[in-house]
């Protein structure tokens, strides 16, 4: 169901990526609405091109058919002894949600990295969007009493 993408899920994910942005700048424009930043192409081409980078993107699949992805990030923290999967983006398209696909993602991703030794699994759930906030919980992450702080450049 989840796997790291590949040159050849370009088109894929820069469509559902496309889509996430559309349907989460709907939401309260909380954030600078990323479609008008650039190509999330260029993003996929750099990542993929790289061979130091720390961002990972996966894409979600149903019989061969993406469906859905996760942008994330690796770092070291201090505070886990170790590397942590920071998730930016989980994203399953509209006719897909509710029938379980994220929750499987999810629970494959953990066992992915937990393999290659990742002490954590970490992301951010906006207040704005209850249904995320709901299945994070469901799926057995805690809430942490955290402010994030953003500053664009």
């Amino acid at each position: 169901m989840i796997r790291s993408c590949r040159r050849s899920d370009r088109e894929p994910w820069c469509r559902l990526n496309k889509e996430f942005m559309s349907y989460e700048y709907e939401d309260e424009n909380l954030w600078e609405n990323p479609l008008e930043k650039g190509d999330p192409g260029e993003i996929f081409d750099a990542v993929m091109d790289s061979g130091q980078s720390p961002n990972r993107l996966y894409i979600i699949e149903e019989e061969s058919e993406a469906v859905g992805f996760v942008n994330a990030v690796v770092f070291t923290s201090i505070w886990a002894h170790g590397e942590v999967l920071f998730i930016d983006d989980l994203f399953i398209t509209e006719r897909c949600r509710n029938r379980g696909y994220g929750g499987k993602a999810l629970r494959e991703l953990e066992d992915l990295v937990n393999k290659e030794g990742f002490r954590r699994v970490q992301l951010l759930a906006e207040d704005t969007n209850p249904g995320a906030v709901s299945f994070y919980e469901r799926e057995e992450y805690r809430r942490q009493r955290i402010n994030l702080f953003c500053k664009y450049l």
